[in-house]
């Protein structure tokens, strides 16, 4: 799980304050540097292109810089800003502009732009429940009004007087009240609260989600 520590909490918006929890936007942008035709005995250091892309940006940061694909022919990263309102001028900033590497005389340009976002409208969420053919209403995890939640701290839904014991176990009706902001919530399976759970045959079992993390990592 990534975990980042926020600096500014100016965009924050209230999830659920009795826990202190909040929401802030996401900022993130997709990278692509082309790269010069390989030279034998050279190489291009990604930690090069990397200091680069930060100086250019200046004085603003990046909250996460990492390459996600690197290839003879590009590199390509992905990268977030902290400050959202500020994302359309780092984006301006570096797309278009060219840069060059260590060892090679020809300079490489640059593009970025805004990243979509991972998760699904609500025409898509439609679509694909409605086109599914392997998919059945009948059983818990294949219905569209089933989400799956996983890789959030336990304690961000137990009780406050529990967040400090040695195995805290989260609550129903606390992890209720949470997203109860998005609408009613019908029904809760969080597999670390049923005693029955790791004794149940597979298929009976609903989610399946033990490891060495099931008491540190909220899954349901």
């Amino acid at each position: 799980m990534n975990i980042q520590t926020i600096r500014n909490v100016s965009d924050c918006v209230p999830l659920y304050l009795p826990h202190s929890l909040y929401l802030k936007p996401i900022a993130k942008i997709n990278i692509s540097v082309s790269l010069p035709p390989a030279v034998v005995g050279k190489n291009i250091s990604n930690w090069d292109v990397m200091e680069k892309l930060r100086s250019m940006i200046e004085p603003e940061t990046f909250s996460i810089l990492k390459v996600s694909k690197s290839t003879l022919e590009f590199i390509r990263l992905e990268a977030e800003v902290e400050d959202r309102a500020k994302l359309k001028n780092v984006v301006a900033r570096i797309d278009g502009r060219m840069i060059k590497l260590a060892n090679f005389t020809e300079h490489v340009r640059v593009r970025a732009s805004e990243a979509k976002e991972d998760f699904p409208t609500r025409h898509d969420w439609d679509t694909f429940f409605r086109d599914a053919r392997n998919m059945d209403e009948m059983k818990a995890g294949e219905r569209p009004d089933t989400i799956h939640i996983s890789n959030l701290p336990i304690t961000w839904f137990c009780p406050r007087h529990m967040e400090n014991a040695d195995h805290p176990k989260p609550s129903e009706n606390i992890f209720k009240r949470i997203f109860e902001k998005f609408g009613e919530v019908r029904c809760v399976d969080i597999p670390i609260c049923d005693p029955y759970r790791t004794k149940m045959k597979s298929h009976l079992t609903g989610a399946q989600t033990f490891s060495f993390d099931n008491e540190v990592y909220f899954e349901g």
